[in-house]
């Protein structure tokens, strides 16, 4: 069926208010990898129907966040229904968003849910799981073994993360530490509110001893079931594919099923975990290194969008979940 299939890559929300564009790219590349560049097309979900209507593809993958109330599906839906494509949905911010799934229920028909649980919580009749992931392209950079700091994190100081460095800060005193993002308590030394582009931070990444790896709890349409987040986001996934050694804050064990604990991703549970993970790793460069070249490989066998195309093109060849 791949042969000469067809797929249309695009946005599940309007590019005026979605900040993840980016990653349609990625998933595009993937497919792209998997076929051929003159088989896939992505655009924004504003120009998607029209697209369609000349790219005749044979799969029309929509991406990403159907939060907002300026999402319409109705005419790719009516596309499908005239040419026989499939129309599938990939949803990227469970559980985040989830009681906001219900509006794509009678659209899709097919729906991927970057999130284990919140998959087992989607009323539809073919519903998989898949992860996000890394782009090659992007993300891969050669590991290093000069590096410029101690400890490394970007993203938003979501109350969770704040808490969590705070009660770290006097054993992290001694260390070269960057926090970086938004809305973070700066009476912390190493915490600054500094928005860092996505672009470089898998340099960010290959430099520092440490990168962290902290997950969100931050609900903006999750009140039916109040589902925790079980799946890793995909920085994990690009900062892996960047040649990272992460310590990872483990608050469930899925994150085993992709990385394997102490080879390739480190865990802790307390600042005491962390501090001894990040000692022993300075006293021990050829572990790090060890540790990077293991978690990079692992990100280029199993967690690219190419390994996800596969797998979306293996569910329409099997038709069963």
């Amino acid at each position: 069926m791949s042969g000469h299939m067809k797929v249309l890559v695009c946005s599940a929300s309007p590019d005026r208010v979605n900040h993840n564009a980016v990653l349609r790219t990625y998933v595009a590349n993937g497919f792209a990898e998997v076929l051929s560049e003159q088989q896939v097309m992505a655009c924004s979900l504003d120009y998607a129907a029209q697209a369609a209507s000349h790219f005749q593809p044979d799969l029309l993958l929509v991406f990403g966040s159907c939060m907002p109330d300026s999402c319409n599906y109705t005419e790719l839906r009516t596309y499908c229904a005239r040419s026989g494509a499939t129309l599938a949905f990939w949803l990227h911010d469970d559980p985040y968003e989830f009681d906001l799934n219900v509006k794509i229920y009678a659209y899709a028909d097919l729906i991927f849910s970057n999130d284990q649980w919140a998959t087992q919580h989607i009323n539809h009749p073919r519903v998989y799981h898949l992860p996000l992931a890394a782009d090659r392209q992007a993300h891969f950079r050669p590991v290093r073994t000069v590096l410029d700091r101690d400890v490394f994190f970007c993203g938003v100081g979501f109350p969770n993360r704040r808490q969590l460095l705070a009660d770290s800060a006097a054993v992290l005193a001694p260390y070269d530490v960057a926090v970086l993002g938004a809305e973070w308590d700066e009476a912390l030394p190493f915490c600054h509110n500094q928005r860092l582009a996505n672009a470089y931070l898998p340099d960010m990444y290959a430099s520092s001893l440490v990168t962290l790896n902290l997950g969100r709890r931050y609900n903006l349409a999750n009140r039916r079931y109040q589902l925790d987040a079980t799946t890793p986001g995909p920085r994990t996934f690009e900062a892996a594919m960047a040649g990272a050694v992460q310590c990872a804050y483990v608050e469930g064990l899925e994150l085993a099923d992709y990385f394997h604990f102490d080879q390739e991703i480190l865990v802790f549970d307390t600042p005491a975990e962390l501090v001894a993970s990040i000692a022993a790793l300075r006293e021990d460069p050829q572990r790090r290194q060890q540790i990077a070249e293991q978690t990079q490989a692992r990100a280029m066998r199993d967690h690219t969008y190419a390994a996800r195309a596969r797998f979306i093109l293996s569910t329409l060849v099997s038709g069963t979940p």
